[in-house]
């Protein structure tokens, strides 16, 4: 890369942590000020970039050449510019419907993000604002436009869709590849965090728990009395698991090791394991029970969003919208 290049790829990057700044602590842009106006709401340039900071100085730091972060910025300054103007277009509608909330709403709301983002310590909240050049009021109207463009997404998308079982077939049907499975054990572990114990003790307690084992001891009930995993309550059962998901110490004893027998303890990285395997299956597809759930949330998902784009094209088509 020549000096000149270089130089101009550190100017853009500068631009983009620039851009991190929200935009009303940014200096205006001298042209092409304006970038939408909706119904009577002027959609400015520092606003787009302010709404798009995060996403600008992600790509920033992730891009491997200049026209590589040209290219990603043009695209998420569309794509902002475009959720700015639907979001716009909700509040409007909003308004124009008549529609209301108690403001004691809002301010439960305020308080919980407060709450979650802040740890509760409204002072933190004040030093964040003042850093953005934000007042409260600003904030407070932020949560309460995101209660309403929440709410008017409710009342016009459904969240009860029935996806019929003749969906589900096709689906399952023309998408056998996002199916298929590779070899698999169905698995119950025990884990002796290396973290919760000392070497010695974690040892002791690898190897009562394999005497037990050894000695007829159901699995289940020892993996409750001895793992330290989250899966204790269950008994260490791991379901269905394929090779791409354990280590690779894991992998060749749990696909080698016969149904219904119990490992041998297996150390990695001073953690201990225990495995049973209870069955295997070669690589395949899922069968359609095992995919039906997995295929009914993709679909819903889908016409959730095929829902908003049609509700929101509505809006488009009611409303005004100019680009400049």
């Amino acid at each position: 890369m020549t000096g000149k290049r270089l130089f101009r790829w550190a100017w853009l990057l500068a631009m983009a942590v620039a851009f991190t700044r929200p935009a009303s602590a940014q200096a205006p842009v001298p042209f092409n000020g304006i970038q939408a106006i909706v119904n009577d709401r002027v959609i400015s340039r520092d606003e787009v970039l302010g709404a798009a900071q995060r996403e600008l100085a992600s790509a920033a730091r992730t891009a491997t050449s200049e026209q590589q972060y040209l290219t990603r910025r043009a695209k998420i300054l569309e794509d902002q510019l475009e959720q700015l103007i639907d979001r716009q277009l909700i509040l409007d509608e909003f308004k124009e419907k008549g529609y209301s909330f108690p403001e004691s709403y809002v301010d439960d709301q305020v308080r919980d993000r407060i709450r979650r983002q802040f740890g509760g310590d409204r002072v933190a909240l004040t030093k964040t604002l003042r850093a953005e050049n934000r007042t409260f009021e600003q904030f407070k109207k932020e949560e309460r436009d995101d209660m309403i463009v929440y709410q008017m997404s409710a009342r016009y998308i459904r969240d009860e869709i029935i996806i019929s079982p003749k969906k589900i077939q096709n689906y399952y049907q023309t998408n056998q590849a996002r199916f298929r499975i590779g070899n698999r054990v169905k698995l119950r572990m025990i884990v002796i965090d290396r973290s919760k114990h000392s070497p010695e003790d974690g040892g002791k307690l690898a190897s009562q728990a394999l005497t037990q084992l050894k000695a007829g001891g159901d699995f289940a009930k020892v993996a409750t009395e001895f793992s330290d995993d989250a899966r204790r309550y269950k008994g260490g059962d791991r379901g269905w698991t394929e090779e791409i998901a354990l280590n690779e110490a894991l992998r060749k004893v749990a696909f080698n090791l016969p149904v219904g027998q119990i490992s041998d303890i297996i150390e990695v990285q001073g953690s201990r394991f225990i495995l049973k395997v209870e069955e295997k299956q070669e690589a395949g597809v899922k069968s359609l029970a095992e995919a039906r759930q997995e295929i009914v949330t993709l679909l819903k998902d889908s016409e959730r969003q095929r829902l908003q784009k049609q509700w929101l094209a509505k809006l488009r088509k009611k409303g005004f919208v100019r680009y400049y």
